[in-house]
Formats: structure tokens, C-alpha cells, sequence
């Protein structure tokens, strides 16, 4: 029995002019070339690992048969499995309550409590912290919100609200020396009412003294100047700007802004620089520092007798300093009458 040897055509294209009768089987993809390629066509011989193009289903596929059946080589959709559990019902997000607590200090805070889900490992609930406001303890009975907290469906606001600040001056913050400054010191402290102020043109104040409120010749605007005077008879308050704004906080040029405290703890310079109407002494606690003709505060001995009125700065909070020294000081400007 003589084996059969394999054919192989040649494309139509070249053979028979395009006229292709579909056989199966190796080509030659043309003449002048050795490349090959295996064309399978509609068979149903029914052999184990048989291959068939079938024509009968549109568009055509590729079956192989299998020894029972003919099975499709292209992707299909297999039988439906079962349905899978369904996120949403196995996930739970949970807005966790309020809690007045104090909690742990931390530079960022972290909206999501639980880092994450695995409903295989039972862990289906995500814990999102509640973002709640701080509270502040005013006058020792009064506890009040910190933040005002807004929200609609896309943004949570957050709005800080103004809150009267205490100064906490117990234990080691009531001493002298946290609360003085040193003489070296660029800017004062000013431990209580603090405001920002531009010098008048053509003037300049001195960190220590006192300065007033005064109006700007070509602007208008309200600013400061150094508060100093010349003699104090026959001043009222009526003739004489004798109204104190504060202690100048810093040393500052013409058109330049100085802070100045108006109200609370601050340093001073001590002058002897006054009228024949006062006697310095040293300074003591609880004493009031009257103003100088140079704006710097001053000790007075006793009672003037010879003129009306005159600026109370405050009183001293520190005793023993004299001329040219620095004292602790307590701000509470007004006009007084002899």
C-alpha cells in the first residue's frame, strides 16, 4: 500500500485566478515564496481531535471535536455561576457618634477609624470618626464650641470662632522674669491688649514709653506719637491732649507700624525726666507710674500741689527700679485730677 503524499496548492490568486474552491489543506501563499499556511474547511468525519470550520453559524467558528461532541474554539459565555456576595450589603460605612473624650494629640487628623475591609476575615464594618468641635472653659463656668461646623451633601465647613482669650499668669507664669524683658529685647511683651498702630510722619517712639492717638496732616488716618509735654500747669483735659493710647511695645520710625499695649502686663522705661510739680522715688508694686515729659513713666512721691490734672499710665508691678531702668508694669491709662 503506497502512503499518499501531501499537496500543496497554491493560493488562487495565483492559480486559477482567483477562483477558490475551498479545499482543505497546506498552501503556498505564493509562487515565489515558501511561506505555508493550513486551511481547514467544514468536515464532520467525526475523528478524535478533528478540527472544522463550521459554515453553518454565522459568523463562522472553529470547533474541534472532542470524541463525543464538537466543542467551539471561540470564547464563549460558559452557564452562569452563583451570584456573589453583594458589596453593598456586605460592607457596612458607619458614622461614628460624637465623643467628648479628649483624645490622643496628632498633627493630622484621620476621617477613616478602620483602615480596611475583609468580609472573609469578618472586618465588614468601616468606622468614620465624627469631626467635632473643641470646647473652651470661659470664666471658669462657661464651657462654649471652639468651631462652627456647617455641612451639605458634597463639603463639611469649618469655621473657627472668636473667643476671649485668658491669660494664664499661675505658678511659673505669674514671675517676673517670664513676664519682664530683657533690656536687649527688639519688641516687648505686651500680656494682654495688644493693637498695631502706624507712627505719625516727621515722629518716632521709643519701646517703654508712652504714646497717644493723633491724626495724620495729610491723610486723615488716626495714628500715634510719642506723648510727651513741656510743663502740666494750667493742662486740662479740656486745652491739652492728655489722653493716653498705651506703652509702646517697640521702636518705631516715621510711617512705620508699632504695636502698643493698651490694657495689661508690660515693660516700661523709668524716667526723671519731669515737672517741678513731682518727686521720683524708686519704684514699688501697686504704685501708679505716672507719665514723664518724655513719655517715660515715673514714681511720684506725694500729691502735686500746683497744677490740676495729670496722665496716670498705670501702676508698677515690680519695686526698687529708678531712673533709666526698666519696670514690670500694669497698663491702665487714664486722666487724673489732683
Amino acid at each position: 500500500m503506497s502512503l499518499l503524499k501531501p499537496v500543496i496548492n497554491i493560493n488562487p490568486t495565483y492559480a486559477t485566478n482567483g477562483l477558490d474552491t475551498g479545499s482543505a489543506g497546506w498552501y503556498q501563499v505564493s509562487p515565489t515564496t515558501s511561506n505555508l499556511a493550513l486551511r481547514i474547511s467544514s468536515s464532520n468525519i467525526g475523528l478524535t481531535g478533528e478540527i472544522s470550520l463550521n459554515t453553518s453559524t454565522t459568523p463562522y467558528k472553529f470547533q474541534g471535536y472532542n470524541g463525543s461532541s464538537w466543542v467551539d474554539f471561540n470564547a464563549t459565555q460558559g452557564i452562569q455561576g452563583i451570584p456573589g456576595q453583594d458589596f453593598t450589603n456586605a460592607v457596612n460605612f458607619n458614622n461614628l457618634g460624637a465623643n467628648t473624650a479628649v483624645g490622643v494629640v496628632v498633627s493630622n487628623g484621620e476621617i477613616f477609624s478602620t483602615t480596611y475591609a475583609n468580609v472573609a476575615a469578618n472586618i465588614s464594618n468601616v468606622n468614620i470618626r465624627t469631626i467635632s468641635s473643641g470646647t473652651q472653659q470661659i470664666n471658669s463656668n462657661l464651657s462654649i464650641d471652639t468651631m462652627h461646623i456647617t455641612q451639605n451633601s458634597n463639603v463639611i465647613t469649618l469655621t473657627g470662632k472668636p473667643l476671649p482669650y485668658e491669660w494664664d499668669f499661675s505658678a511659673s507664669n505669674g514671675t517676673v522674669s517670664y513676664l519682664k524683658n530683657a533690656s536687649g529685647d527688639s519688641i516687648n511683651y505686651g500680656w494682654g491688649d495688644v493693637s498695631v498702630w502706624t507712627v505719625k510722619t516727621g515722629m518716632s517712639v521709643n519701646k517703654g514709653y508712652a504714646v497717644r492717638l493723633d491724626k495724620e496732616t495729610t491723610t486723615g488716618n488716626v495714628v500715634i506719637t510719642p506723648m510727651t509735654y513741656s510743663t502740666l500747669t494750667g493742662a486740662t483735659p479740656y486745652n491739652t491732649s492728655m489722653n493716653m493710647l498705651g506703652i509702646a511695645l517697640q521702636n518705631a520710625g516715621s510711617g512705620t507700624a508699632c504695636r502698643v499695649c493698651t490694657k495689661g502686663i508690660t515693660t516700661v522705661y523709668c524716667t526723671n525726666n519731669i515737672t517741678p510739680d513731682f518727686t521720683t522715688q524708686t519704684s514699688n508694686i501697686g504704685l501708679d507710674g505716672l507719665v514723664g515729659r518724655d513719655g517715660g513713666i515715673f514714681c511720684n512721691v506725694s500729691t502735686p500741689v500746683s497744677i490740676s490734672y495729670y496722665t496716670r499710665a498705670g501702676y508698677f508691678l515690680e519695686s526698687g527700679i529708678n531712673n533709666g531702668g526698666q519696670a514690670l508694669f500694669y497698663v491702665e491709662p487714664r486722666v487724673e485730677r489732683v
